[in-house]
């Protein structure tokens, strides 16, 4: 391993103008990197060869290894998740009762797709509804700043008829 490269305030920096932080006692890592071609971005580390190495690649293990007994949980605190579900659940149980009488069993599927399709339609109408809002605040804050110089206009022709009636 590197030896520590930081400046402990025992030893006293002199200020400097390369060193604008020894008179506050304080220490602060300086990167004056050059951009050579290796490293166009002048960072350590930013070609990849790093202590580490080059970042493994994500796998769906590692997805897996994310998910936690917690999230099942709380699922139903997340948004459009019961739309969804009562959705998929509905065709499910729609698909899998016709497909019961025909021969065939698509009920899992039709869960699968109804609860997706669901989720993200309302997913949709909930990115709708925020952009609308921050639109009705925008033009609510806009009609506020009007609203505010007028009554700064109001004020000062008031205060210029009052200092011509006191002349």
């Amino acid at each position: 391993m590197a030896a520590d490269t930081r400046v402990s305030e025992s030893s006293g920096p002199s200020p400097s103008p390369s060193n604008p932080s020894a008179s506050t006692g304080k220490t602060y890592e300086t990167f004056n990197y050059a951009a050579t071609a290796d490293n166009m971005n002048g960072l350590p580390g930013a070609n990849g060869k790093t202590a580490r190495g080059p970042p493994a690649s994500a796998g769906v293990t590692d997805a897996l290894k994310t998910i936690k007994i917690d999230d099942f949980k709380e699922v139903h605190r997340k948004p459009c998740t019961r739309e969804g579900f009562l959705t998929g659940i509905g065709a499910g149980f729609g698909i899998g009762g016709i497909r019961a009488i025909l021969g065939g069993t698509w009920a899992v599927g039709a869960f699968a797709f109804g609860s997706f399709a669901m989720h993200e339609y309302c997913q949709q109408k909930r990115r709708l509804e925020k952009a609308g809002i921050q639109r009705i605040n925008a033009a609510l804050d806009e009609k506020k700043i009007a609203l505010e110089k007028q009554r700064e206009e109001k004020r000062k022709a008031r205060r210029k008829a009052k200092e011509e009636a006191d002349r």
